[in-house]
């Protein structure tokens, strides 16, 4: 078989200096200009920047690749495909070798001699309350530019100097909201207090906001705004005060506030920072919880949906009909086979059997459990109810359940092999119920993918008219990109199956779409494509040595 397609360290230099704003626009894409950058309409978070683009919520970016594999879905190969097919279509000129670009002087915007803009927009429009907004301005924390009439809060290191600066546009509705150029990120906008409690907010507003709630001795306590969901100006304050004992995560009760609270508090674990918690806002953020006391109507809080789908998954095999071992019948050996019906299950032959692999899959969870079980109660049943499954649902992570079905095989298949290791090398038992409690979570999170494909099959199917068995395969992995030549690949399997009106159906959406996106995902809906990729098979052998 013709393996995985390799492109040279050029090409992928190529790829990685699309213009990502051309690059959307071809797409059919909305964007706005937001300063230097241009803001991307469909996710308002997301700004762009020449060949990079920048998640403010998560203060994470990346380049034209990792773009097209993050929000569009698109494997490796996929990606290199079409951002090289648009760069020669474009006639782009791309230098492969782009000068690092040098680090901007950091200088703070010129005060205004009048605050009324600021005091205006935080009084009347956020509803901070003036006696601790009096306080901040007092200390120099916060102040009105002159050109621009922003709110500016500030960010002083130990000896007192500005080292960084965010600025909040005062107009009501909308505006620019971004830090000055040059801006030191370990000392974002903070208050230090003389208590052991710091509490932590995305953004300065929400900060002041939880204050003006919570205003009882709130000047005994220390408080930081992120201005996102990165933690280096957490992590200094941490390191450079050793009084601060207990953290407490602030941030949006939306999907990536969410999201970021618990990356947080995964990185405060690891620091040994064992007494951190998170708050939740009733609303969507502090302010809108200040709103609400003042009788405005309020943005409401966003629950993030893959919490109820891992609480049903758990309980739904918590109750299967599938047998609940005993703790002396299950091995790290039986456990290695059940994984290997798994790891056949996934891509055989081109093919997917998602059924199949839920089962599978399902199966391998409860021995892993089982045998986390053992290592926790010793001589006592697994049962329905074992702590290890309240320990399963506090273990999950929201942001970590992102990757795709093959990226999470190949983490429990590492995590298999750590075990085996401690095993031959006699490790303790906690060590080899800490790896089995990983693996416990990877299987989990397994589980909840091949569930959302399933439900995805299945709504496909329900709009097509089509079993999912009865799909024909049209060979379009590999082939010319040419939307043309893809939908004559897909027309003439269509018609092979015996489906000439799907085919005249598949032609017509796909000629009146918006984007080469858009066509790819109609003739995916029409067709299971197959091709010369590398599957997991191909790589079992390799994967397996020395497990």
């Amino acid at each position: 078989m013709e393996r995985y397609k390799r492109f040279s360290d050029e090409q992928i230099a190529v790829a990685n200096q699309v213009d990502l704003a051309e690059y959307l626009r071809h797409q059919g894409e909305t964007l706005t200009k937001a300063g230097k950058d241009m803001r991307w309409n469909r996710y308002t978070s997301v700004t762009i920047r020449g060949n990079q683009y920048y998640k403010w919520k998560t203060q994470e970016g990346g380049y034209p690749i990792q773009f097209l594999k993050e929000f569009y879905g698109y494997n490796f190969k996929q990606a290199m495909e079409l951002l090289l097919s648009f760069a020669n279509d474009t006639g782009m000129t791309i230098d492969v070798h782009p000068a690092e670009e040098v680090k901007k002087e950091f200088i703070m915007p010129e005060r205004n001699d009048s605050m009324r803009r600021v005091y205006g927009y935080m009084l009347n429009s956020r509803f901070i309350d003036k006696d601790i907004l009096n306080k901040f301005v007092q200390k120099g924390l916060i102040y009105e530019d002159k050109k621009y009439h922003n709110v500016i809060f500030v960010g002083y290191d130990e000896e007192g100097i500005p080292r960084h600066a965010h600025k909040r546009s005062t107009l009501t509705q909308g505006g620019f909201r971004g830090n000055v150029e040059g801006s030191d990120p370990k000392y974002t906008f903070h208050y230090l207090g003389q208590s052991n409690q710091i509490y932590v907010f995305e953004a300065p507003i929400d900060m002041l906001s939880y204050i003006s709630i919570h205003k009882e001795d709130w000047y005994k306590h220390n408080y930081i705004a992120l201005n996102g969901l990165g933690t280096q100006g957490l992590e200094y304050l941490l390191d450079s005060n050793e009084s601060l004992q207990k953290v407490f995560l602030c941030f949006d009760h939306d999907i990536a506030g969410v999201e970021g609270a618990e990356r947080v508090l995964d990185m405060l674990y690891d620091r040994q920072m064992v007494n951190a918690s998170i708050i939740q806002p009733k609303n969507k953020d502090f302010n809108e919880d200040l709103k609400e006391l003042h009788g405005i109507e309020t943005i409401k809080a966003v629950d993030n949906p893959k919490y109820k789908e891992m609480n049903t998954e758990i309980e739904n095999v918590k109750n299967s009909h599938l047998e609940l071992f005993r703790y002396d019948m299950v091995t790290h050996s039986s456990i290695g086979n059940q994984f290997m019906k798994v790891y056949y299950s996934f891509n055989k032959e081109g093919k997917n059997d998602f059924h199949n692999l839920n089962e599978q899959s399902e199966k391998l969870l409860k021995l892993v459990l089982t045998m986390e079980h053992k290592h926790l109660y010793h001589n006592t049943f697994f049962t329905k109810e074992s702590r290890v499954w309240d320990i399963l649902k506090s273990d999950y992570r929201a942001y970590r359940d992102t990757g795709n079905i093959n990226k999470s095989i190949q983490n429990i298949l590492k995590n298999l092999k750590e075990i085996k290791t401690a095993s031959d090398n006699h490790e303790d038992n906690q060590t080899l119920t800490r790896i089995y409690r990983q693996t416990a979570s990877d299987v989990l999170n397994l589980k909840l993918q091949i569930r959302r494909e399933l439900v995805r099959n299945m709504e496909m199917n329900k709009a097509l008219g089509l079993e999912e068995s009865l799909r024909p395969e049209a060979k379009m992995i590999g082939e010319d990109g040419n939307v043309f030549h893809l939908m004559g690949i897909c027309s003439n399997a269509l018609k092979k199956a015996g489906y000439p009106e799907k085919s005249k159906e598949m032609f017509d959406r796909v000629t009146s779409c918006r984007s080469y996106d858009e066509a790819l995902a109609i003739m995916n809906e029409y067709v299971i494509p197959t091709g010369d990729e590398q599957t997991l098979e191909d790589t079992f052998d390799v994967g397996m040595k020395g497990y």
